[in-house]
């Protein structure tokens, strides 16, 4: 019974000071609680291949991260923002971004031709 309790999970040293009762007790809960963090684990990997998935085919719909993993503080987040753009400002600064990369290229048709 020894190997099996500790590799069960049983502490080896303190093996000698439980029970019948207390081993088994011990035992099943070792093993419950690895079954719930391996639960766990699958359901954060299940929502990372689906951010995985938004990222990879539909950048734009991904979901925000507080918005995917319920339990994440939103407190924290918000401290660290300011306060969010509107649709038109990131519209417009996009906008912006792509007229300086036209200008940038047609300067550059202009000079090596």
């Amino acid at each position: 019974m020894y190997p099996l309790a500790v590799n069960a999970g049983i502490d080896a040293t303190e093996y000698w000071d439980m029970t019948l009762e207390e081993i088994i007790v011990q035992s099943k809960g070792i093993k419950e609680r690895h079954m719930r963090e391996l639960k766990e684990r699958a359901v954060m990997d299940h929502k990372l291949s689906q951010l995985m998935a938004y990222a990879f085919n539909e950048p734009n719909k991904m979901p925000d991260v507080d918005k995917m993993y319920g339990f994440l503080d939103d407190g924290d987040k918000a401290a660290d923002q300011s306060e969010p753009m509107e649709d038109w400002q990131r519209d417009r600064l996009e906008f912006m971004k792509q007229a300086e990369l036209i200008k940038a290229t047609n300067n550059a048709k202009k000079g090596g031709g």
